[in-house]
């Protein structure tokens, strides 16, 4: 075991995913045995990534290099680094990877005998391990190739139930918005050739790139990223793509997949380009800020449950770049150690956003196995029907709300303090600037635990509103293993936020050259550090000259959670054994006078987020129809009141946008395929002579 080194896990990694897509061909007459074999191969796989990435992390190496295929053409060799930020990136993956296999094999059973159950499974494991060479790419090229076959192989998975038309629209969108920001990206790169002659991801000096040419090349990469990351105004396919994706699929993609434009951001700007100007700062800060607030305010109106945490995850985002936006300021202000800090916190909320959305997509998509709907307003009840997926439910919605002590408390506080260390005296305008930022964080933070007590209360209390929920099972074992994990690691996240700060850290201090601990370092988080009691306790003298302590008592957050479940144990054992005899009385709800209650009464989800609509409707264009059955119009046999909310962005930019490009199309097309040979040799002829003049001006 000693001879097992980081490069041996990640080369058994990925060959075992090989191995998963292999199997999936193998047994593609088999489901079962197909489900089984492939999954099982991933889950081996999940494990060896966070092995191998642990494994860096704790040792003393910067990183280590492996090359699968070596080739004789120039820049298309596979060649793999893994360093502390794409370690840190892969075991977030596998992680998230390891947890969603399991769930799988009981998720797709219900696929079983209706598709084709081979060619998901090859195209599950294909997705998994293109963001793995995604984050190990070591040049340009390499990740470019590894990003498109990941926009590829998720847009198949994408619309995996193509027979449905929102399934194809959704793919429509996504695959068109992937492919116009890979197109950034590509002028991007192509720009790191032109300067440097190098497509190698190595800092650059700030004599090779001209200011200008850096600052054209952060607004193509911002751009590029920014679109698969979901940041408002290029947000249009999160909210179609993710709820049209199985379950399972949408975990990931919500989980990790938007979570490679972060790494891109970090290793073509922060790594490789340098900051050197502060507006690159403030734009992401306010992009940041807008994709929260908005975020938010559009999954709260939502009922259909993927849809309201697609919404929440561009809100998610928001607070990620929010995160960055403020480390870009504080490198440009030479505060290493705040940069550092920020840094940190947008870390550490990748990886608690990992947690939580990807066990709350799981949830959902138990509950779209058991009940077959989406709509939260034809659910309700489901806690006495599903309790366990109710439970994880809840402490993934709790950790999502920042509620202590579940994780996503840890990364919002974190990023707070790093917005706070970095108001610094003279200078009105960013201090303003950074003050507003934090006031629309916590405006995001209260919208987004109202947003999910009405996703938890709404479908999971009260009465079923429909057949679906009456009539709802708890899902197979496997699916609540999957989930079960992930709601456990984030109590764990929230209970031992050092450990991972302490591996993210090492990340960070990789890219920025600065670590946070001096600012963490007698902060809050010191509560989590275990504490020495024997300090506090006075001397006792022995005979002679000798003094000594008693042996103390190390209390870590652990033994307090134990100590606390004990506790309350020993009082409820007082209250049972001196409290009197215990009766209990029943009685039934209160009804206001009406015979019984009955699902109408209820409170909607539409009634929920109304207010908030009628506060924030400017953000909002909502149209109403309200239709009426019979001939009497004063007295109708029945009304159908409809609420559809359009989005503006959508509304006033795309579709106009799409209107002036296809009219421009059919104009041009008269011009440039005129159907004769000789025309398009005079286009090739102009073509040539052009790149002669311009290299004759070079």
């Amino acid at each position: 075991m000693d001879d097992i080194t980081p490069e041996h896990l990640l080369y058994g990694s990925i060959l075992l995913y090989l191995a998963a897509a292999f199997a999936a061909i193998l047994f593609s007459r088999s489901h079962k045995l197909c489900t089984i074999w492939s999954q099982v191969l991933c889950i081996a796989g999940a494990a060896a990534g966070t092995a191998s990435s642990v494994a860096l992390l704790f040792s003393g190496q910067e990183s280590i290099t492996i090359s699968p295929f070596e080739a004789s053409i120039p820049y298309l060799s596979i060649s793999m680094t893994l360093d502390h930020l794409s370690a840190l990136f892969l075991l977030i993956l596998s992680i998230l990877t390891f947890c969603v296999s399991i769930y799988s094999i009981g998720y797709l059973s219900h696929y079983h005998g209706k598709r084709n159950i081979g060619l998901f499974q090859f195209l599950y494991a294909s997705f998994i391990l293109s963001m793995i060479l995604v984050f190990t790419a070591n040049h340009a090229i390499f990740f470019f190739m590894a990003w498109e076959i990941m926009a590829v192989v998720s847009y198949f998975l994408v619309v995996f139930e193509s027979e449905k038309e929102e399934t194809r629209k959704a793919g429509l969108i996504y695959v068109v918005m992937t492919h116009l920001g890979s197109a950034f990206l590509l002028m991007a790169i192509m720009l790191m050739f032109y300067y440097t002659n190098s497509f190698a991801l190595t800092p650059v000096s700030l004599d090779q790139i001209p200011e200008s040419g850096r600052n054209i090349m952060f607004l193509l990469f911002l751009v590029g990223f920014a679109t698969k990351a979901g940041v408002i105004p290029l947000h249009i396919w999160l909210p179609y793509a993710h709820p049209a994706a199985p379950g399972n699929v949408s975990s990931l993609m919500s989980g990790i997949m938007i979570k490679t434009a972060v790494y891109g951001l970090l290793r073509f700007v922060f790594f490789y380009l340098g900051v050197s100007s502060p507006w690159w700062g403030v734009l992401i800060l306010l992009l940041g800020v807008i994709s929260a607030v908005l975020g938010v305010l559009y999954a709260y109106i939502e009922q259909n449950m993927k849809k309201l945490l697609a919404y929440s995850s561009i809100e998610n985002m928001g607070i990620i770049f929010i995160g960055l936006g403020v480390g870009f300021l504080a490198l440009t202000q030479e505060k290493q150690t705040v940069a550092a800090l920020a840094l940190t916190a947008a870390l550490l909320h990748c990886f608690n956003h990992t947690l939580f959305k990807g066990g709350l997509f799981l949830s959902v998509g138990s509950v779209h196995y058991a009940t077959h709907t989406k709509n939260m307003e034809e659910l309700g009840g489901l806690i006495k029907k599903m309790p366990v997926t109710a439970v994880f439910f809840l402490c993934c919605s709790l950790s999502i709300a920042a509620v202590v002590p579940f994780n996503g408390f840890i990364g919002e506080w974190l990023t707070y303090q790093s917005i706070f260390a970095s108001i610094a005296s003279g200078n009105a305008a960013m201090n303003i600037t950074l003050i507003l930022s934090a006031a629309a964080l916590a405006l995001t933070g209260a919208l987004a635990a109202a947003c999910f007590i009405k996703l938890f209360g709404i479908s999971f209390l009260g009465l079923p509103r429909s057949e679906q929920a009456a009539q709802a099972k708890e899902v197979p074992f496997s699916m609540n293993l999957g989930t079960g994990v992930l709601a456990t690691l984030c109590l764990l996240a929230g209970l031992f936020p050092q450990t991972m700060i302490a591996l993210i850290d090492r990340a960070v201090v990789s890219v920025v050259k600065a670590s946070a601990e001096p600012i963490l370092r007698g902060s809050f988080l010191d509560l989590y550090r275990p504490i020495n009691f024997s300090a506090l306790l006075p001397e006792v003298s022995f005979s002679g000259s000798m003094t000594a302590k008693p042996a103390g008592i190390i209390a870590a957050p652990l033994v307090a959670a134990i100590a606390m479940i004990l506790l309350v144990l020993a009082a409820l054992l007082v209250l049972r054994l001196f409290g009197g005899a215990y009766r209990e009385r029943r009685y039934g709800t209160w009804d206001c006078g009406f015979k019984e209650l009955n699902p109408r009464m209820q409170y909607t989800g539409t009634a929920f987020s109304k207010p908030i609509k009628i506060v924030f409707k400017i953000f909002f264009r909502t149209s109403k129809d309200l239709k009426r059955s019979g001939d009497d119009f004063y007295h109708p046999k029945a009304m159908e009141y409809t609420i559809v909310n359009e989005s503006p962005f959508e509304k006033y930019f795309y579709i106009p946008l799409l209107a002036w490009i296809t009219n421009w199309s059919r104009r041009l097309k008269f011009m440039i395929q005129t159907g004769s040979v000789h025309t398009y040799l005079l286009y090739i002829f102009v073509a040539v002579l052009v790149l002669m003049l311009y290299n004759r001006m070079v």
